[in-house]
């Protein structure tokens, strides 16, 4: 009998890592998008920062309660409401609450593309400001949010509460089955759409609104080659890197080639931090640039590679065998409770 040829040492070390990832993977996100949502909540309660940013996240609370909160009151509102959800998030308790609370933060942080489009865009509808792009980052957080949801356990039986907690009861388990199915493939989709369409901002010289963000992605490459290729030449290289990640992931090709090219993005986005720390930080280690935020919430991005890698099934060799690890739960729950409603 023929053995099957051994796997090459790249193949071995991806299948252990996607081992670990398969059983610790979502726990991992959590911890990302949990360490995120609590560290840019505290800002929000720091003076400097709060009046620099409160006419646009605190202007959309007061805005939501017709001018019954002000704008740095809803600053701290709203830094009140992500410290909480970062807590929960990060302490593993109240996740179908915090669940919800994430979905309702991200329709708010969504408001400013809305009332304030001059904030969010400087050519609509393709060219966005660096705070455009911190808010269509927004877009990864849902799709997280999505399968953190569905890898909270239902209960059984409890309390109906009448007819109306009945529906809503069925409403949400129904829900809760169908981001179970179909989570890992919305947040592919969405990170596919983030990569491709920051990536193509970064071939003009004025993407991100003039604020220079694709020079500064420039230098990074600058940076690593040593050199060798200038701040224009490098700002080409990331965008088209960005680009080539974003269409294999709305393609669902090539998931080895995949992951490395997304750790490598991503390692190299954070070198910064490092290297030109003037252009993180306002006070370190804590306090953050406009710049910082958008780096920092690239944590958000390796939740979601995470979750991505750790849905492929341990012997798949391509996309066409990418699997939710809660999927399987979702259908037995849907066979189960069809079985019980026959009886």
């Amino acid at each position: 009998m023929k053995l099957p040829p051994r796997p090459g040492p790249f193949a071995q070390a991806f299948g252990s890592l996607q081992g670990w990832l398969y059983a610790h993977g979502v726990k991992t996100a959590r911890l990302c998008i949990g360490s995120v949502y609590f560290w840019f909540g505290a800002l929000r309660f720091s003076p400097g920062v709060t009046e620099a940013e409160a006419y646009l996240p605190g202007r959309v609370i007061a805005a939501l309660t017709l001018g019954l909160i002000d704008g740095a009151q809803g600053a701290n509102v709203l830094g009140s409401w992500e410290c909480f959800i970062g807590f929960c998030l990060v302490a593993g308790i109240a996740l179908r609450l915090t669940s919800f609370l994430m979905f309702a933060h991200l329709f708010v942080m969504f408001l400013p593309m809305a009332l304030w489009p001059r904030q969010v865009w400087y050519a609509f509808p393709f060219g966005l400001t660096l705070r455009g792009q911190i808010i269509l980052d927004n877009l990864v957080m849902i799709a997280c949010g999505m399968v953190l949801a569905s890898s909270v356990p239902r209960g059984v039986g409890g309390p109906r509460f009448g007819r109306v907690g009945r529906l809503l009861r069925e409403g949400d388990d129904r829900a809760s089955r169908w981001m179970g199915m179909h989570g890992v493939t919305c947040l592919r989709i969405a990170m596919g759409v983030l990569y491709v369409w920051f990536g193509a901002l970064k071939y003009f010289p004025g993407g991100g609104g003039g604020g220079g963000f694709p020079q500064f992605a420039g230098r990074i490459i600058e940076r690593l080659s040593l050199g060798l290729a200038g701040p224009s030449v490098g700002a080409a290289v990331m965008a088209t890197w960005e680009c080539l990640i974003g269409l294999s992931l709305l393609a669902g090709r090539f998931p080895r080639l995949l992951l490395a090219m997304i750790l490598l993005h991503l390692g190299a986005m954070f070198t910064p931090l490092f290297f030109e720390p003037e252009t993180i930080w306002l006070r370190f280690p804590f306090m953050l640039t406009l710049t910082g935020k958008f780096l920092v919430r690239h944590l958000a991005l390796y939740a979601a590679a995470i979750v991505i890698v750790s849905s492929v099934a341990q012997r798949a060799h391509g996309w066409s065998t990418l699997v939710n690890p809660f999927r399987g739960r979702a259908r037995a729950e849907a066979t189960s409770e069809g079985r019980s409603s026959s009886r």
